[in-house]
């Protein structure tokens, strides 16, 4: 079993041992200068109060090793270490132990929170002047209010001095953490939008492959099993009907090509647009099958038809004659049918397509999806229009879709 190596704890565990390892080697150079600056009380090597300190020293490194969990606690625990020290061997050497205190004081600047911080900071400065004061009193230095103050300036340098630029690290340390979330954030939201996108792309792209197909096959089925009823009887009619298939598979044919021509490239222009001119020649199509269609086009005639209307409107108002047309081909065989186009409306275009009920011989081709009234419903209010579908009163369907203008293309209403 391989082990993981954490970098935290190998991080304290080196801080620990350089924070000893320094304060040991600042001890053992004051023991030696104390050869020759007697002032140095306790300093010479073997000493009780220097062997003290040096105990001292290694314990508050292990308190900074064995505290990497708790670091606020800890500054606490090197501080009274300090005053325990003061209280058994006062000396000259006292000083030293600040080191591995500024150590922890930098610590929990660096990575304790501010409530924590500010407890223990507090804390281990009383500690710390109180230390330093003991030690001063024990160690035959003058008393009073100069003690007092220095000890409150000791505890001013190892505490507070380290938590400043402890402090402007850990803000930073924090802000960057703060925007890397925001970023990540932003990027899921984004990823989420694109996810969006493409999720309505292949459903617009399948609605178009459903219309395209949809119409075209169905009308290519019809008219094959008319050529193999006309192939022994009327060749002629059933050479003219294959004819029409081909015309019919080369139409499909050239839509599919617009489509991926499209998702190829969104910035070139379609030639083969669909839009309310073109009816007439989807209405020619469907004649050319057998089904028997009528057009009614109500306009006013101070207006070009379909003024107003945008593109994708007018691809709407086409898709939905289509798909209308090609299930009264499936679900009503040889049913007459009527596209009626209601212009007049300064501000809405109607259309319906409305056929009769099958007749008793005719049998439907297939019971369909669903599809198509879903993606003409889409399509509707996609564009900010109404669409309905429903059976007639002699038992034929109507479906219904009503398309807004655009603004500013609405004709003043006639005064009276």
């Amino acid at each position: 079993m391989t082990t993981v190596r954490r970098p935290g704890k190998t991080r304290s565990a080196a801080t620990a041992v350089t924070t000893a390892l320094s304060a040991l080697a600042l001890l053992w150079v004051i023991a030696l200068l104390a050869r020759d600056d007697p002032s140095l009380t306790g300093a010479p090597l073997g000493m009780a109060a220097w062997w003290g300190t040096a105990v001292t020293l290694v314990l508050q490194s292990v308190a900074l090793l064995w505290g990497r969990h708790q670091v606020a606690a800890t500054l606490g625990c090197v501080a009274g270490l300090c005053l325990v020290l003061a209280a058994v061997f006062p000396s000259g050497l006292f000083t030293v132990t600040a080191l591995p205190v500024l150590v922890g004081a930098f610590l929990v600047g660096l990575t304790a929170a501010w409530r924590d911080v500010r407890r223990w900071a507090l804390t281990s400065g009383a500690l710390v002047a109180t230390a330093h004061f003991v030690n001063g009193s024990a160690d035959g230095r003058a008393g009073g209010w100069a003690l007092v103050m220095q000890a409150v300036l000791q505890a001013a340098l190892v505490v507070g001095l380290p938590l400043l630029p402890a402090s402007v690290i850990a803000a930073q340390r924090a802000t960057r953490a703060a925007q890397q979330e925001t970023l990540a954030a932003i990027t899921r939201e984004r990823d989420a939008k694109i996810g969006e996108a493409i999720a309505l792309e292949r459903a617009a792209m399948a609605r178009e492959l459903h219309d395209i197909a949809a119409h075209h096959l169905s009308g290519i089925s019809l008219m094959a099993s008319v050529v193999a009823r006309q192939t022994a009887s009327a060749p002629g009619e059933a050479r003219s009907g294959a004819l029409e298939i081909r015309k019919q598979s080369n139409a499909i044919l050239d839509d599919l090509r617009r489509l991926v021509g499209l998702l190829r490239d969104v910035g070139h222009q379609d030639e083969g647009v669909k839009t309310l001119a073109t009816l007439p020649h989807l209405i020619e199509a469907a004649h050319l099958t057998g089904a028997r269609v009528d057009f009614n086009l109500r306009s006013d005639e101070r207006r070009k038809p379909g003024a107003g209307v945008s593109p994708l409107g007018q691809l709407a108002a086409y898709r939905m004659v289509q798909e209308s047309l090609t299930n009264a081909s499936r679900h009503a065989p040889g049913a007459p049918c009527v596209v009626t186009v209601d212009d007049r409306d300064p501000h809405t275009l109607r259309i319906t397509v409305r056929n009769a009920p099958p007749g008793l011989q005719a049998r439907p081709a297939s019971r369909g999806t669903g599809y198509g009234i879903i993606g003409m419903r889409e399509r509707s209010a996609l564009i900010g229009g109404s669409f309905d579908a429903g059976p007639t009163d002699d038992d034929g369907w109507e479906t219904r879709m009503s398309i807004p203008r655009e603004s500013g293309h609405h004709l003043p209403e006639c005064s009276a």
